[in-house]
């Protein structure tokens, strides 16, 4: 690779290499890929910082839907990379107990009484402090982590909806959130049900 395009190029035939269906125990499957390009001495002259912004144009390019390449550019590093270290802190974030649960009343307006609960999930990170839902749910869909959160929430909130009953306090409903990556799943059911 001597120039830009040559890595254009390469990237390209790649991308149409694996376009090709690939034959598995009588099944086709489809695979797609996702390159970052950082070119030397254009990008960097050391490795690490070439492997960096790499990984920064990968990064812009699975934003993109995937199955496609991007080059590196100057204007990539700031704000790209505040979200991989937000996406890097999310992925941590449940095993660290990060999250937690605000509810939202839900009010007759006729009797003015509770008939009910939103479950609204928060994330307060160390350093961050209180990262907002609009900064990281979209993030979480983006990324898969969305999955594993929802979970936890409903399990949270149904865990929380327990003990209100075990301290003496009236069944109440409990709305909970769902992406539309949880409507997918094949087992929605199991995991509501448990």
């Amino acid at each position: 690779i001597e120039t830009k395009q040559d890595a254009i190029k390469i990237a390209q035939r790649i991308l149409r290499s694996l376009a090709q269906p690939v034959s598995l125990a009588g099944q086709k499957l489809y695979i797609t890929a996702s390159i970052g390009i950082s070119i030397a001495p254009e990008h960097a002259l050391d490795a690490d910082t070439l492997m960096k912004n790499a990984d920064l144009a990968l990064f812009h390019a699975k934003g993109q839907g995937g199955n496609n390449y991007r080059i590196y550019m100057p204007d990539m590093d700031s704000k790209t990379m505040q979200r991989m270290e937000l996406e890097n802190h999310l992925r941590e974030a449940l095993a660290k107990k990060e999250f937690l649960l605000y509810y939202q009343p839900q009010i007759d307006l006729f009797t003015e009484q509770i008939i009910g609960v939103e479950a609204l999930i928060r994330w307060k990170h160390p350093q961050l402090g209180l990262v907002p839902p609009m900064e990281f749910i979209p993030l979480a869909e983006e990324n898969g982590m969305i999955v594993p959160i929802g979970e936890w929430v409903l399990q949270t909130a149904c865990h929380h909806a327990k003990a209100w009953q075990s301290a003496g306090l009236p069944p109440i409903r409990v709305a909970v959130n769902l992406s539309a990556r949880q409507f997918r799943q094949s087992n929605l059911t199991e995991v509501v049900g448990q």
